[in-house]
């Protein structure tokens, strides 16, 4: 595997990089955001870990701007900032995962097969669509019978894990690990404010819109979240 590591603690990239070396991975090195950026553009890495705090470009912007330019593969942030707000945030810019320093070596291994056993991006179905609602992943763009839907990123990805996953309930705790990274990286209050701004932007482009093809995210007390798509057909297919 060939893995980008941005980090510009000396000592600890040059720690990391043997660690992983060993581990049988091929390892580049850049000491700050803007060359980790350049690097990630021009090259077809396997996994990305990113630190937050970088010079020339900190963590979450490489991040969005990545993420912004298509670029896909798995990115495992790191940072001494280990409040929720800012594992949040990460995670919003398009981190799949988030390891607080200090750590384990072997707890960061662990994150890497992880996120290196997910199915890539490339082999999932880029269009979405049930009923007037769709999906495009690769775009990172929903519509209703043609009206945008202007989501935030964890909005779109909790969307697009309902789209998958169509009129199944899915558990808090289960949504918490496929889109935020980890179950325990996120409160309550996150989660209902997501959602909260998911149904209000679904609602705000169906005014008018029959009962018939109507959509609605349920509550169903005490297990989860159901997305529920009034006249779409029983099974998710590929819009292209």
């Amino acid at each position: 595997m060939w893995l980008l590591l941005i980090e510009d603690e000396v000592r600890l990239a040059r720690s990391l990089q043997t660690g992983l070396e060993e581990e049988g991975y091929t390892v580049d090195v850049a000491g700050d955001g803007e060359e980790g950026e350049l690097r990630a553009l021009a090259n077809a890495y396997d996994v990305l870990i990113v630190d937050w705090r970088l010079p020339r470009r900190d963590g979450k912007t490489v991040v969005e701007n990545l993420r912004a330019a298509g670029r896909e593969m798995p990115i495992l942030m790191l940072t001494a900032l280990s409040d929720v707000e800012h594992r949040v945030s990460g995670l919003d810019a398009g981190a799949d995962d988030y390891l607080p320093k200090p750590f384990k070596f072997e707890e960061l291994l662990a994150r890497l097969r992880a996120l290196l056993r997910r199915p890539p991006l490339a082999t999932q179905q880029e269009v979405l669509q049930l009923g007037l609602l769709e999906v495009n992943t690769r775009r990172r763009q929903a519509t209703f019978d043609g009206a945008r839907l202007d989501l935030r990123p964890k909005e779109f990805a909790l969307l697009e894990d309902f789209m998958r996953h169509p009129d199944e309930v899915i558990s808090r705790t289960v949504l918490a690990e496929r889109v935020w990274g980890d179950p325990f990286c996120v409160t309550d209050n996150v989660m209902d404010v997501t959602i909260f701004g998911l149904r209000q932007k679904l609602a705000d482009v169906q005014p008018g819109t029959p009962e018939a093809h109507a959509v609605r995210i349920e509550t169903v007390r005490g297990v989860g979240y159901r997305l529920v798509v009034e006249g779409a057909p029983d099974l998710l297919h590929d819009a292209t």
